[in-house]
């Protein structure tokens, strides 16, 4: 176990600082004490003034519920609702109130003037069940293998739900308990023990029984001098006892059981082999109980006349130190392995073995008496004092004073690398080297320390020293000789650090605790508002002790929890651990607590009522409101009933950030519409975060014109209106591409016609300048031809279902008889094979390519070969002018150019343009396709 030791006091004035002190002290403890348990101790004043508490028990949920004469009420831990005649806002039809059990969710009441009722505890709505029997008064009612049994003055009744019907059972006898498991019923009274067996009551303990409770397969049955196990298979043990006990219950989620004297002994027994099991929770008060209950969270509830008592279990142990001082405040250490006390005002005292002897204190002056830290050195107790520092040798049992800083206040004590740290209250902080006995530094305000007053100081493995002066903290770096002084959020002292987890963790008295990097960025601010005195680490845990209570707090995640029953206490600041125990000091005397862990409580956490807009509702389920103007309050309850610090609760909405709450009221309004999931966390009563999760969902509604009938027919309208347009678009999209057809095909045969008669032309005035008249007359007649033909032909610019081997030629056929152009062809005998959407686009290729060629020069020869290597289809064109160029322009193309692209682009074929010397020029177009078949 690795730990480390921080112990000290604060001082606010020479002459009478520690007075001042322990004042301040006690009136933080004492109003720490009032905030913090303020509601627990209305939550149990309210319980006290209800009369004659008759039943109590805990529901599926974690509530606790009481019956009374004045109604029945509900516990949540933070607030109580209590049901009743006199209560509008929760009534019920009645308030005397004999007995209570659970069936499910629901409570079954035994009235004392109303009869058998039926409570539902999700809604709050009590039903009287339609029991014939004479008298409304009824004492004691169960539910057993789906009937009723109830106990109505001296009689014993039976009601089936079913068939409803009532069934005298006996109709003499007096009953005082009234208890089952889920086999036998039984019933007690002063003649003894009672079984139903066959509708009858069958008497098995002739004894007067004073205490009866069932267990989950039997029944443990108390008498004046004996505790008694009666299994259902009819098997009977028992114990002796001296005692007065009217107080048994079974203990939660186990079948071991309690009881409670009249003198206050709480006992705790297994349910099995009825030997006494070890408790913590000490004795009660000396009273004459009437019930006894065991709640989730381990609380014991003692009910009698006087009213409820609660108690829980207690792992600390306090050991009452008090010496005749005016102030008992006192510091504890380790020396030679045992604890020792220095007193403010008796020096040195022992604790719980002898070290020193009687006469040890004789050596001090009365100021030296005055003790405020006390610190082992190789063996040496070093002495912080009112009067200086002192040395208590261990090998000479003597105390001296030393000469190191004469008469000045010291207030803490350090050790590291044999230097010694010594803090004063008005003389800051001096650094003695034990090996050479001299002070070798000495800081103060001159130094940049913004006080005199050193609380504390820390030094660390790089070298830099941590102060606590006054309300400040400041960083010493002795190879620069500087000090730089934080700014932090605190207006309190500064009390205590601790390293741990690579951080700095700085206590204050009034400011929670204050975690830095060790370059001095402030991480984060714990438990703000609560005053915390001394730290200690031990095995990466940092324990504080506070004013009230103890306090575990986790480096990592910044966890606090604190130690259950430990807030009855205020502690002054020095603890220590010896054989795996933490001692802490406070005002009178030390406290104990054994470091084994303990499980963790995770309580219920719910929503215990609901208003909407001033209308409360119990619990909670999906919350529907018309509109954001509504206003929600949720009331939440974390069902941990030990006392212990105020619990605190956030909430997040739809997976975002969690948001604090800053008491256990969530109140939201002006919510947008939709819907909206809500998650509520809540701590136990130490401070532990429960890992169940509250849950609801908030519906809100939309406005008229959006509701969810409305935006279905406004999406289908808007379905409707794209549809509608995009057939109107396609309709209008398709005629024109039909009128880009009629104007292509009119265009292409126009302009092929005037290329035709324009070439004639030209032709003729070529023959005409050459005298061949007879030439130019055939070229008009050509011409005029040309022109009568076109109005009855057509151009052979598809494949038209023909093989390319029938195509190919009459397209050279065509081009020779019409622009006398002769194409040379070679076609590989596989071409025909391939799929006919190839073949048709390749023509297509052939044919626009020789058209443009032909138009767009004066090419009069043209060789077109076709074949097929290596998986690709290559087409090649040779024209004996430059025929194809205009292929290749992006910018300027004709129609042609367009197509022949297209189909490229189709079968990813790749198109080459290629301009030879001699003028002529060539086109291949290589298509990728698979083996021919």
């Amino acid at each position: 176990m690795t730990m480390t030791t921080k112990h000290h006091k604060v001082s606010f004035s020479i002459f009478s600082a520690k007075v001042f002190q322990a004042k301040c002290y006690s009136l933080i403890a004492l109003s720490l004490l009032i905030f913090s348990f303020s509601s627990h101790a209305d939550n149990i004043a309210s319980i006290n003034t209800l009369s004659n508490v008759t039943k109590m028990l805990q529901d599926k949920h974690g509530f606790i519920w009481l019956s009374s004469q004045q109604g029945l009420t509900r516990l949540d831990g933070s607030n109580n609702i209590t049901f009743s005649l006199n209560n509008q806002e929760w009534p019920l039809p009645y308030s005397w109130i004999n007995d209570i059990s659970l069936i499910d969710d629901k409570l079954l009441i035994a009235s004392e003037r109303d009869g058998l009722w039926l409570f539902d505890t999700n809604n709050g709505v009590a039903k009287k069940l339609a029991v014939d029997i004479p008298r409304q008064s009824h004492y004691h009612s169960v539910w057993f293998k789906d009937q009723y049994y109830i106990n109505a003055p001296n009689k014993l009744y039976r009601f089936n739900p079913s068939t409803k019907t009532t069934q005298l059972l006996d109709d003499n006898i007096a009953i005082k308990h009234l208890v089952h498991n889920k086999e036998q019923l039984y019933v007690a009274n002063s003649d003894g023990l009672y079984q139903l067996q066959d509708d009858q009551l069958q008497q098995i303990l002739s004894e007067p029984i004073t205490a009866l409770t069932a267990l989950s397969d039997a029944v443990i049955a108390i008498t004046a001098n004996k505790i008694y196990r009666l299994s259902n298979e009819g098997d009977i043990s028992s114990i002796k006892h001296n005692e007065k006990l009217y107080a048994l219950t079974k203990a939660f989620a186990s079948d071991n059981f309690f009881t409670v004297s009249n003198a206050g002994k709480i006992s705790k027994y297994n349910g099995t082999s009825l030997l006494p099991l070890s408790h913590n929770y000490g004795n009660s008060t000396p009273v004459r109980l009437t019930s006894l209950f065991h709640d989730a969270s381990g609380g014991l509830w003692l009910i009698s006349s006087h009213g409820v008592e609660q108690l829980n279990e207690t792992y600390v142990t306090n050991h009452k130190v008090i010496f005749d001082i005016p102030i008992n405040a006192n510091e504890i250490t380790l020396f030679d392995n045992e604890i020792i006390i220095g007193s403010y005002g008796a020096g040195l005292q022992n604790f719980l073995k002898p070290v020193f002897k009687q006469d040890i204190n004789s050596a001090f002056t009365k100021n030296g008496l005055k003790i405020f830290d006390l610190l082992e050195i190789n063996k040496d107790l070093y002495i912080a004092s009112y009067d200086g520092l002192w040395r208590y040798g261990n090998s000479t049992k003597q105390v001296q004073k030393l000469d190191v800083v004469a008469d000045k206040l010291i207030l803490k004590l350090e050790h590291k690398n044999n230097l010694l740290y010594i803090a004063t209250n008005y003389y800051g902080l001096y650094i003695y080297d034990l090996s050479t006995e001299k002070i070798i530094k000495h800081l103060d305000i001159i130094d940049g320390l913004p006080s005199t007053e050193i609380i504390d100081v820390l030094p660390l493995d790089s070298g830099k020293l941590w102060i606590a002066s006054s309300n400040n903290i400041s960083i010493y770096q002795p190879s620069l000789n500087k000090i730089i002084t934080l700014t932090t959020p605190n207006k309190s002292k500064v009390i205590s650090f601790v390293y741990a987890d690579n951080k700095i963790f700085a206590s204050t008295l009034g400011d929670g605790i204050l975690v830095f990097n060790q370059q001095g960025g402030l991480l984060a601010q714990l438990s703000k508002g609560h005053s915390f005195t001394e730290m200690l680490l031990i095995n990466d845990t940092i324990w504080a002790s506070g004013k009230p209570g103890l306090y575990r707090i986790s480096p990592k995640n910044y966890q606090v929890t604190m130690i259950e029953n430990s807030q009855q206490y205020s502690f002054v600041s020095s603890m220590l651990v010896k054989d795996d125990t933490l001692y802490a000091i406070h005002y009178s005397g030390v406290l104990a607590l054994n470091l084994s862990a303990k499980k963790q409580f995770n309580p219920n956490v719910i929503i215990s009522k609901t208003t909407i807009s001033g209308k409360a509702y119990l619990l909670n389920k999906t919350i529907e409101i018309a509109s954001g103007n509504d206003v929600i309050t949720l009331d939440l309850a974390s069902l941990d009933y030990r006392p212990g610090l105020a619990k605190e609760y956030q909430y997040r909405i739809n997976n975002n950030q969690w948001q604090k709450i800053n008491n256990n009221q969530l109140t939201l309004t002006g919510l947008a519409s939709g819907r909206y999931n809500i998650e509520i966390m809540a701590t136990n009563s130490l401070g532990q975060w429960s890992d169940i999760i509250a849950y609801t969902e908030i519906d809100v509604a939309y406005p008229w014109y959006w509701t969810i009938e409305l935006r279905i027919f406004y999406a289908v309208l808007v379905l409707f209106i794209v549809l509608l347009t995009s057939w109107l678009l396609f309709l209008r999209t398709k005629s024109i591409k039909h009128i880009h057809t009629l104007l292509k095909d009119d265009m292409r045969n126009y302009g092929r016609l005037m290329n035709t008669l324009q070439r004639n032309l030209q032709l003729t005035a070529t023959s005409l300048a050459n005298n061949d008249v007879e030439q130019g007359k055939q070229l008009i007649e050509k011409s005029i031809l040309v022109l009568k033909d076109n109005i009855n032909s057509q151009e052979p610019d598809n494949l038209a279902g023909k093989t390319l081997a029938l195509a190919i030629p009459f397209l050279a056929d065509y081009v020779q008889s019409k622009y006398e152009v002769k194409l040379h062809f070679t076609l590989d005998d596989k071409v025909d094979k391939l799929k006919y959407e190839l073949r048709a686009d390749i023509y297509k290729v052939i044919f626009e390519a020789i058209m443009s060629a032909i138009f767009k020069s004066e090419a009069q020869n043209f060789s077109l070969s076709l074949k097929e290597v290596k998986q690709k289809l290559w087409l090649t064109v040779n024209s004996d002018k430059n025929s194809f160029s205009q292929l290749n322009s992006k910018i300027n193309f004709d129609l042609a150019s367009y197509t022949i692209r297209q189909i490229t682009t189709k079968h990813q074929a790749s198109l080459n343009i290629f301009a030879n010397d001699d003028g002529s020029s060539q086109l291949v177009i290589s298509v990728p396709l698979m083996a021919l078949n």
